[in-house]
């Protein structure tokens, strides 16, 4: 007898049939890509493709963050930089950003942030050394001055320390801040030189470190002509009436005046030397 089965069971039995070829089927691998981060650790190179006739998109500069799916053991990984797509070798980057030394080459402000809301929190003497992470071609770098943290001008910084200054400017030497002012001149006679010209020029000696004596003044250059700045020179000092030959404590400051026979009109050099170290600094300007 021809048995009929209904249209229910017949569904049942080949989603069953289905499901069970399903199972014996293997199961498909799931190849999950995976996105990495980097930062380049050299100026890098942006190519158009990964083959020997390759041409250069442009430059990526140091610290600039890239992401690619590229697999890691690859000689050079596919990214986006600006809008660009293209390759650049795994060699110049790494996992974490480069530290940039650098040096205020002049006054510098230290500001909250980059925008034009930026409030200055405090000033930077010239040759203060700053480390920044930031992209080696931003406008401002983020570093750390004290306990302040905050952005200075890249315009301001240099690779290299400054050796000469004018009057006026502070500057970080070791641990010490020094500052000489424009010098004041003076006319006549005084109970320093007699029926002669003198200038005086205000000196402000800061320690930011350890106990230890500051540098001193030593040569005078009037001129381009080298005059010994020991044998002109009367300095009146304003730390616990003591001279400069004296151990400054930390957060103490030394201030006086260093008082010139020189004709007025004259183009001046004056130069400080670390009392250690002996590294010097010269300020100018003209009396």
């Amino acid at each position: 007898m021809l048995k009929i089965f209904s249209p229910k069971l017949i569904v049942a039995l080949v989603c069953s049939i289905g499901l069970f070829f399903q199972l014996l089927s293997p199961l498909p691998t799931a190849e999950a890509s995976s996105t990495y981060t980097y930062y380049v650790k050299t100026t890098a190179n942006l190519y158009s493709s990964t083959s020997s006739s390759k041409k250069k998109l442009t430059t990526v500069p140091i610290n600039t963050k890239l992401t690619t799916s590229t697999s890691k053991s690859s000689k050079m990984y596919k990214v986006t930089y600006k809008g660009k797509k293209g390759y650049v070798y795994s060699s110049n980057l790494s996992k974490t950003k480069v530290k940039l030394s650098f040096f205020v080459k002049k006054g510098a402000g230290l500001y909250s942030n980059t925008t034009s809301k930026k409030v200055k929190l405090d000033a930077l003497p010239v040759n203060t050394k700053v480390i920044t992470t930031s992209v080696k071609t931003d406008k401002m770098y983020k570093v750390t001055y004290g306990s302040k943290t905050g952005y200075v001008y890249a315009s301001n910084l240099s690779t290299k320390k400054v050796s000469k200054v004018p009057f006026g400017q502070t500057v970080r030497i070791g641990n010490f801040t020094v500052k000489v002012n424009n010098p004041v001149n003076q006319y006549g006679s005084s109970y320093l030189y007699d029926d002669a010209n003198y200038i005086s020029l205000y000196v402000v000696i800061k320690n930011y470190g350890p106990t230890q004596i500051p540098g001193f003044f030593s040569d005078l250059y009037i001129n381009d002509k080298f005059k010994d700045a020991l044998d002109l020179q009367f300095y009146s000092a304003k730390y616990n009436e003591l001279d400069t030959i004296v151990e400054l404590a930390k957060g103490k400051t030394l201030s006086g005046y260093l008082t010139y026979q020189v004709s007025p009109g004259k183009k001046l050099e004056l130069v400080y030397r670390d009392f250690d170290s002996f590294d010097s600094m010269t300020f100018f300007g003209t009396n």
